[in-house]
């Protein structure tokens, strides 16, 4: 099965094909399926990891819907506008474009914040002293942890001791140099990839992932032949982005670290909770976390009905 979800996701880069692996009940709309045929802009997918958990959720939903037609596209969030938030409040020099609005949930029913910026809002940090990395024992989780929607939909981990520091544009930048920060550049990078258009993507993919010459130059010809305002995923995709409830340091040193994170996932059975997880890579370049592709397409995904030995945001 996993052979076969990576062959429709990652060399066909063909969503729909992927979700026959995963789900292959599921029916799906005309519309949806014109939107999920296309290419995904990241042939090493590190960007849509994410959609294994949509894919089952888009797929729970359908069966359940009965509703065929098409999700209307929502306004697509574009690199137009900078403000810049950080700790201090004010620095965007825009008070329509600072702090949080009415909060919302995810599909889950758990809070999750709106900034005023479609980009998100920084908090004041605060650092925190901590002991050297045990490979053996959970690390702490960040202090001040809040959950926003930021982007077209992503729902992303800001915190007060581990960043980041600011937004940028629609980039979140300076996570701490530490496991904790490590984390949350991962999911904050990876998400916002999913979750945009390639206008916004290219950037990101420039300023925050580190691949070969070879990764790079696939991905700026996948973003040039789709345009600028391509959008990987519907809107009905999107809504289904959520928190992830945990993770965990498999490894980590001062320039590189290895991260997974476990996000819910259709139990496997009415009493046992289950988890999907994913593997991520990051690597410490410029004063600053970077999301690292594999150089191999080893399989990044797994499941856990247990989160024992793993980190709660």
């Amino acid at each position: 099965m996993i052979e076969a979800f990576q062959y429709g996701f990652y060399v066909l880069r063909d969503a729909v094909k992927a979700r026959e692996v995963v789900a292959p009940d599921a029916r799906v709309s005309a519309g949806e399926e014109q939107k999920t045929r296309n290419p995904l802009v990241t042939f090493a997918a590190m960007g849509f990891v994410v959609l294994i958990v949509i894919c089952i959720g888009i797929a729970v939903w359908l069966r359940t819907s009965g509703d065929d037609s098409p999700t209307p596209s929502q306004p697509i969030a574009t690199e137009t506008a900078h403000p810049t938030s950080g700790p201090k409040p004010g620095s965007s020099g825009d008070s329509a474009n600072e702090g949080l609005g009415t909060p919302t949930i995810d599909r889950l029913g758990r809070r999750v914040d709106v900034p005023k910026w479609i980009g998100g809002w920084a908090l004041p940090q605060e650092s925190i002293e901590r002991g050297p990395f045990n490979r053996a024992v959970a690390v702490d989780p960040p202090a001040g942890m809040m959950w926003q929607k930021v982007n077209d939909g992503a729902i992303v981990p800001f915190s007060t001791s581990d960043g980041p520091i600011a937004v940028d544009g629609l980039t979140a930048i300076g996570f701490a140099h530490t496991p904790q920060g490590a984390a949350l550049a991962a999911w904050q990078i990876v998400s916002r990839i999913a979750a945009t258009n390639n206008e916004t993507a290219q950037g990101i993919y420039d300023r925050q992932v580190v691949m070969t010459a070879d990764q790079r130059a696939q991905v700026n010809k996948d973003l040039a032949a789709q345009g600028p305002s391509y959008r990987g995923l519907s809107s009905t995709a999107l809504s289904y982005m959520t928190q992830a409830d945990a993770f965990r340091i498999r490894d980590y040193a001062d320039d590189f670290a290895i991260i997974e994170f476990a996000t819910p996932a259709e139990k496997a059975d009415a009493s046992t909770p289950q988890w999907m997880t994913t593997r991520l890579l990051t690597t410490w370049e410029g004063g600053d976390w970077k999301l690292r592709f594999p150089e191999t397409l080893a399989d990044p995904t797994g499941s856990t009905t247990d989160l024992s030995g793993w980190t709660r945001w």
